[in-house]
């Protein structure tokens, strides 16, 4: 079977900590499902390790090859090695910040690991560890890592931007330290430039709780996840979900049921409930929407499933990206110096 919505469905029901295996069990009896495909949808999304540990717990390893097993498994045990020296990581920063008194909060994943929402470290599988400092703290946290031996990362692609053009962006220069295993953002804000108002940086930090390291209050850290896939990740352009997300919230509001009401505060909110309620049937939003429907097309005809990513999302990126690359072009020699090479490496092909 290859079918995209099918294996979603399984994915769905393996992750949902509120369900006991039945549903998922019965998705296995009854479909045949291509497991190079359910991998390459979990490794894409980044919850191999969730989903093994689910299948543990709910008892399912019987209706899984050995091989798959074998594999999911060396990844989750590789994972939770990394996370447990990201913790230690995390550990050192909040220590370092809190000495010099630098007025911060972990965020994401990292906010979600500090804090034990996951059973098993493994659980999350994190690309660095994400920081949101208090404005008038922001440069001089930087420089403070900097002289501990963290090294900027430098941009690839067509990027360019000043340390200028950084202070005003979402976050700083990414920068890492040879002796430490993941990158470090530091944030100036929670979203894009245009859209800074859905969740301000003096909000979270003023809810922020302080334990063993400071972490947004849970209905920040929701909020952030939802739109952090609305705004960062496009995910209502798109029309898709992001089950590392989902899985988040799922965990959240297992954790505090009160945070319900946050899926159905904004737009947003909703419209991401909405998709998600599709495959989780204890969220709100319904399965009839216009979305749904042309999310759920879109998983069963993956040629449609490209064109709505070519034109309708590429159309939304190509005018919100264009002013700001033009005014870099005309501005930024090295910016400038970078297009024409690539337009002339082209012509040459």
């Amino acid at each position: 079977m290859n079918d995209t919505l099918i294996h979603y469905r399984l994915i769905a029901a393996l992750l949902n900590p509120a369900e006991d295996g039945a549903k998922a069990a019965q998705l296995l009896k009854g479909n045949d499902f291509h497991w190079e495909r359910l991998v390459y949808i979990g490794s894409n999304q980044l919850v191999i390790p969730a989903l093994y540990l689910q299948i543990q717990r709910k008892g399912l390893l019987s209706y899984f090859p050995d091989d798959l097993l074998a594999y999911m498994e060396e990844i989750t045990r590789a994972n939770r090695e990394r996370n447990l020296i990201i913790l230690d990581q995390m550990q050192r920063l909040s220590a370092c910040f809190t000495a010099h008194e630098v007025v911060h909060v972990f965020l994401k994943g990292a906010a979600m690991l500090g804090g034990g929402f996951y059973t098993d470290p493994a659980e999350r599988m994190l690309r660095d560890i994400d920081i949101l400092i208090a404005p008038k703290d922001q440069q001089r946290a930087y420089a403070l890592l900097k002289k501990q031996g963290y090294e900027e990362v430098l941009a690839g692609g067509l990027q360019y931007k000043t340390f200028a053009d950084y202070i005003k962006a979402k976050h700083l220069p990414a920068i890492c330290h040879p002796d430490e295993v993941a990158t470090v953002e530091l944030h100036n804000y929670l979203h894009n430039t245009f859209q800074r108002e859905r969740l301000k940086t003096e909000r979270v930090i003023g809810n922020r709780v302080n334990g063993g390291i400071a972490l947004p209050a849970p209905e920040d850290l929701l909020r952030h996840n939802i739109y952090n896939w609305h705004i960062n990740d496009f995910g209502g352009v798109k029309l898709e979900v992001h089950f590392r997300s989902a899985y988040d919230t799922l965990l959240l509001l297992s954790i505090e049921p009160g945070l319900n009401n946050v899926l159905e505060e904004t737009p947003a909110a909703r419209q991401y409930s909405a998709l998600l309620s599709v495959f989780f049937d204890s969220l709100p939003g319904g399965k009839s929407g216009w979305r749904q429907r042309i999310m759920v097309f879109k998983l069963q005809h993956p040629k449609v499933d490209l064109a709505w990513h070519t034109l309708v999302y590429g159309s939304v990126r190509f005018w919100q990206l264009l002013p700001d690359r033009m005014h870099l072009f005309f501005r930024e020699g090295g910016y400038r110096r970078r297009v024409l090479e690539v337009l002339k490496r082209s012509e040459m092909k």
